[in-house]
């Protein structure tokens, strides 16, 4: 083998693993879309817990769209006046897929890599429980966005009797849309294949190598 060959060997392997998670990611997507009406019942209930306990008797529950199972449907007890002169408790729609687009990222990255079954299940199930909970916090956060900012004095001023702010309302949203949900898939796997990782970059983080 030539030099050249040697210094382009990782480049090659490192660029099948790419679009071998790829095409993994696009299949993940799928599996991810079809079936978020079961994989997001825990993240409806555990929203819906939390802001029970945040808002107390102002807040009703989160319950699956009627229309369409992926999205959710937050339901309060607040007075709302709506456009066409009826006057009902709030309600509003709110997507936890949004939060959630790691989970299929971090499935075609590991079934892309070359570990054993039963490592990749292990790394799925840590990954399946991190992106739940980053979706808990993406909804929770953004359906106090939306009281707090979207609907009014009166829903707003729920939000502020519950004692929280806008100033945490803000950074806590932007951080569940745009810090968490990218950034935890890859951190995973980063973690779990740090092996790989040493190997593509050539950097060996343990002493004594």
């Amino acid at each position: 083998m030539s030099v050249n060959d040697k210094v382009n060997t990782p480049d090659l392997r490192l660029s099948e693993l790419l679009i071998l998670a790829f095409l993994w990611m696009i299949f993940g997507f799928m599996l991810w879309y079809y079936l978020s009406a079961f994989h997001g019942a825990p993240v409806r209930m555990l929203a819906s817990e939390l802001l029970s306990r945040v808002l107390g008797d102002e807040f009703l529950n989160i319950i699956p769209n009627p229309d369409r199972h992926y999205l959710f449907q937050a339901q309060t007890r607040i007075p709302f006046q709506f456009p066409d002169g009826s006057r009902e408790a709030l309600g509003f729609i709110v997507n936890p897929l949004i939060y959630g687009y790691g989970l299929p990222l971090l499935f075609g990255l590991v079934m892309a890599s070359g570990v054993s079954l039963l490592r990749k299940m292990a790394i799925l199930l840590t990954g399946y429980v991190c992106v739940m909970l980053i979706q808990v916090w993406g909804v929770f956060w953004q359906t106090l966005k939306m009281l707090a900012f979207n609907f009014g004095p009166d829903a707003h001023q729920v939000v502020i009797d519950a004692g929280v702010s806008d100033e945490l309302i803000a950074l806590c949203y932007q951080l569940g849309v745009l810090i968490f949900p990218p950034l935890a898939p890859v951190i995973i796997w980063v973690l779990a294949n740090w092996e790989l990782i040493e190997h593509f970059t050539g950097w060996q983080g343990k002493p004594g190598k």
